[in-house]
């Protein structure tokens, strides 16, 4: 990994901003004399960066896991400019290569769109566990009224393909509803143009998982008040894997930094702690 941008200390974990794989990214380390835990990886969803999971960075790391998130091709520097043409393939290869980096194989902890990419690369051996939160299904993402009516003026671009983003009163009204709103501006700020084709695929089911090749623990969770990812979604998720999923009730999209988003962090981490080693 090259050189640190900055450092963020406290009295147990260390969290850096580095660059891993060519990609932005923030690593944290465990303290010191922690037993150390299998490393995690946390793939973010659309329109976002991997800043979103500061909060789980250092979270994880405290808890022994080396953890790493880190950004994707189309955002912060890193081209095409605003995604231009980029696949859900694309994706699944810059999250691999930033596996590669890692000294054994990792936990994978996806959310949205990272979620889906969490679970293609888990059917190709490459996750030794599977959390997905708020994940978009492998299946269909069929909108929810909010989102359709939101959505609606960029269905021109998404069905040519092209890069689009979502405006900040769109975002606070469909991935953002459980936040408070002096929180939302530094969320904001992280906001990015999406590919096109990428999101196309999502909306039209066309990224598929086979199940019986993610020969890993599978732990599925998400918020009653998600106006992305319905309960219908997040169950039909489990279904798919065999498990039980996790509702969450006054949570909505944000998992990642939404009040409580701690408690559910600690669930993770219970699950975690439960699997074999």
């Amino acid at each position: 990994m090259p050189h640190d941008i900055d450092d963020r200390h406290d009295a147990a974990a260390v969290v850096r901003s580095v660059t891993v794989a060519g990609f932005p990214a923030l690593v944290g380390e465990p303290p010191a004399g922690v037993d150390p835990k299998p490393p995690v990886a946390l793939l973010h969803g659309a329109f976002a960066d991997h800043e979103g999971f500061a909060g789980w960075v250092r979270g994880l790391a405290e808890l022994g896991h080396r953890t790493v998130a880190a950004s994707r091709r189309g955002r912060l520097g890193v081209g095409p400019a605003r995604a231009a043409k980029l696949s859900f393939d694309d994706y699944v290869a810059d999250t691999a290569a930033v596996l590669d980096e890692l000294a054994e194989p990792a936990i994978l902890v996806g959310h949205s769109l990272g979620g889906l990419i969490a679970q293609r690369l888990a059917a190709r051996g490459r996750a030794r566990a599977l959390v997905l939160l708020a994940s978009a299904p492998p299946s269909m993402l069929t909108a929810r009224p909010p989102a359709l009516r939101r959505f609606a003026p960029n269905m021109p671009r998404i069905m040519c393909g092209r890069p689009f983003i979502v405006g900040n009163d769109a975002c606070s009204v469909l991935a953002l509803n459980k936040v408070p709103e002096a929180e939302r501006p530094a969320i904001h700020a992280h906001l990015t143009h999406e590919s096109g084709k990428v999101y196309r695929a999502l909306m039209f089911g066309t990224v598929r998982v086979d199940a019986r090749r993610v020969r890993v623990p599978v732990w599925v969770g998400g918020g009653d008040e998600d106006r992305i990812i319905s309960t219908r979604l997040v169950r039909s998720t489990a279904k798919h894997y065999g498990v039980e999923p996790h509702i969450y009730p006054g949570h909505g999209h944000w998992l990642l930094a939404e009040p409580g988003w701690d408690e559910i962090l600690a669930d993770v981490a219970a699950w975690l702690s439960s699997l074999p080693t």
